[in-house]
């Protein structure tokens, strides 16, 4: 008899821990999908001001590169998405972008050479882009700042080259302050 109240006991408490689980297992899936949710509004409400600022210097002032909001502070272990544009003035052509780190400044001020693994903390489309004449794209260029990454300043050169790898426009620079 009293084996069967252990086992039974045993039975009731199992149940127990396995409703408790699926309890916290919902709580956690729901604040997942909250925190997802305020992201991607907040990532929309961002593409939207850096799209409408391109257009404004692409199609407004006619300019050929454009790399608007171009300094960002971000947590190590972060990313961050830059936008930049390009309005071909020309006749139908392609364009591609390189982009290499330039300077590196840690939080005293002295400058250090940025490390070649500072190419692996960006990802954007390097393919070639063919514009009409008068036409424009918008390229994003991620950067995930790794956690572990020297707190400091990288500044990074932004070239557009058109099929000929001519220059096209202005190099351009963008700023990670990393925190």
């Amino acid at each position: 008899m009293l084996n069967k109240k252990a086992t039974i006991g045993l039975s009731v408490e199992t149940l127990v821990v396995v409703i408790i689980s699926l309890v916290v297992l919902a709580g956690g899936v729901t604040l997942i999908y909250k925190f997802i949710a305020g992201a991607e509004e907040n990532k929309a409400l961002l593409d939207e001001k850096t799209n409408a600022e391109l257009e404004r210097l692409l199609v407004d002032e006619g300019k050929e590169v454009a790399l608007p909001k171009n300094v960002a502070t971000i947590e190590r272990g972060a990313t961050h998405v830059f936008g930049i544009g390009i309005l071909n003035v020309g006749t139908e052509d392609s364009f591609t972008i390189e982009v290499e780190p330039s300077t590196a400044v840690d939080k005293s001020g002295n400058e250090f050479g940025p490390e070649e693994e500072i190419m692996e903390w960006l990802l954007y489309n390097s393919e070639p882009v063919k514009l009409a004449e008068g036409e424009h794209d918008k390229i994003s260029i991620l950067v995930k700042v790794p956690k572990e990454a020297l707190v400091g300043q990288y500044i990074f050169n932004v070239k557009v080259k058109n099929s000929k790898d001519e220059p096209y426009g202005n190099t351009q620079k963008f700023t990670v302050i990393v925190k």
